[in-house]
C-alpha cells in the first residue's frame, strides 16, 4: 500500500481510527496514542525516544508504519507536514472573531447552490438506483466517513442495507461486486477518487462520483458525476468538505425513505 495520504486518510485520522477501534492494551494502540499525544512534536521525535517511551522495539515501530502505508518512521513524520494545507480553511477560518457569522454566510449560500445544482429530480433518480442495486457500496476517505454512516443507519429502517468503506485497498467485499452492483464514491475535494482512480476504474457494476470538484481527469472511471458545487472545490477543503456532505445526504435519505421506505413499496 501506499503512502496513504495520497488517499485522503491522513496520520491523524488513521491514528485516531487505530485509537477509537483497538483494544486499549494493543501495540498499535500504545503507538498511535503516544503519537497523538506528541503530534506537535513529531519534528523532534527521534525513533529511539519513541521505543523508549512505548517500551516497545523499534521493530515493533517499524511493523507500525508499514501498516499504516509508511515506508518507515521518517517518512511517517514526514507526512505530518502534508496535512497543514488540508486543514487551513477551518483552522484558519476558527481563529476569526466573526467566525460564526462568516460560517453561517458560507452555509447559507452553500445550501442556496446545493439547492440548484442538485435538484430532487437528481436525488430521486440516485435513490431509485440505490433502490435496485442489490450490493451498494460507498466509498470515501476518513474526512466523509461519519455523514455515509449517518446516512448507512436509518438506511436499514427502509430495509436497504450499505456498506460504507474508507479503505478499499483492504476491503474484501469490493472483490465481490457484480455487474448489478452499485458503487458510490465520495471525494468532496477529489484527493480521495484521484488516488484510488486505477482501482475503481477496475471495479464492476455502476460507478458514480460525488464531489465539490470540476477536475475532468478524477471523472474517467464513473458512468457518473454528481457535482455538489458550481465552483471548482479540488484539493480545498471548503464548507462542502464538511456540511455540504453532510446535507447531500440528508436530502436523498429523505426522498428515498418518501419513496421506498414504506412496506407497501
Amino acid at each position: 500500500m501506499k503512502n496513504p495520504d495520497l488517499y485522503g486518510l491522513s496520520l491523524a485520522s488513521r491514528l485516531c481510527s487505530i485509537v477509537n477501534d483497538h483494544a486499549l492494551s494493543s501495540v498499535d494502540t500504545v503507538l498511535a496514542d503516544y503519537l497523538l499525544d506528541h503530534y506537535h512534536e513529531l519534528n523532534a521525535l527521534n525513533i529511539y525516544a519513541f521505543a523508549e517511551a512505548c517500551q516497545v522495539p523499534r521493530s515493533s515501530i517499524h511493523r507500525f508504519c508499514i501498516k499504516l502505508g509508511y515506508a518507515n518512521f521518517r517518512d511517517l513524520k514526514r507526512s505530518s507536514h502534508h496535512e497543514t494545507d488540508c486543514y487551513t480553511y477551518f483552522t484558519s477560518l476558527s481563529q476569526k472573531p466573526d467566525f460564526r457569522e462568516i460560517l453561517s454566510r458560507q452555509i447559507v449560500d452553500m445550501i442556496a447552490d446545493m439547492n440548484t445544482i442538485v435538484p430532487d429530480a437528481l436525488l430521486l433518480q440516485l435513490a431509485g438506483k440505490i433502490h435496485q442495486a442489490p450490493t451498494v457500496c460507498l466509498l470515501s476517505s476518513y474526512s466523509s466517513l461519519s455523514a455515509l454512516q449517518d446516512f448507512q443507519r436509518p438506511m436499514i429502517l427502509c430495509r436497504k442495507r450499505l456498506h460504507v468503506i474508507a479503505s478499499p485497498l483492504e476491503n474484501e467485499r469490493l472483490k465481490l461486486l457484480k455487474d448489478e452492483d452499485l458503487i458510490l464514491v465520495v471525494s468532496a475535494m477529489g484527493r480521495f477518487a484521484q488516488a484510488y482512480q486505477t482501482l475503481i476504474a477496475g471495479l464492476p457494476g455502476e460507478k458514480i462520483l460525488i464531489t465539490a470538484s470540476h477536475q475532468r481527469e478524477i471523472r474517467t472511471p464513473y458512468d457518473q458525476v454528481i457535482t455538489i458545487s458550481s465552483q471548482d472545490c479540488h484539493l480545498v477543503k471548503t464548507a462542502y468538505a464538511k456540511y455540504g456532505v453532510s446535507y447531500f445526504f440528508d436530502n436523498l435519505y429523505s426522498l428515498y425513505s418518501r419513496r421506498y421506505g414504506h412496506p407497501e413499496n
